[in-house]
């Protein structure tokens, strides 16, 4: 297994649990590990696409995964309701 993957999915379970222990209430864990998984690749394709995302650590830019992961979540917490959320009845 290449060691590019095993930083990547070490930075989406840190970033999972962040956003657990920042909104515990707000996102499930399942949404927000899916979430910081969505963060991690799409901040490697923008830094990959315009050649930033700060100084590599081995193949990965931490600083454009930890801003991709931050956008997502943040937009998922607003988004989707909160497990367990009542919905109104029309």
């Amino acid at each position: 297994m290449s060691p590019g993957l095993l930083i990547g999915v070490l930075f989406a379970l840190i970033g999972a649990q962040v956003a657990r222990l920042a909104a515990p209430r707000r996102l499930g864990y399942p949404v927000a590990l899916a979430l910081a998984a969505a963060g991690v690749v799409a901040g490697e394709l923008v830094a990959l696409g315009l050649h930033t995302g700060g100084p590599p650590l081995g193949p990965l830019h931490p600083l454009a995964d930890a801003a991709g992961m931050v956008i997502l979540e943040v937009a998922g917490a607003l988004v989707l309701p909160a497990p367990g959320a009542r919905r109104g009845r029309a």
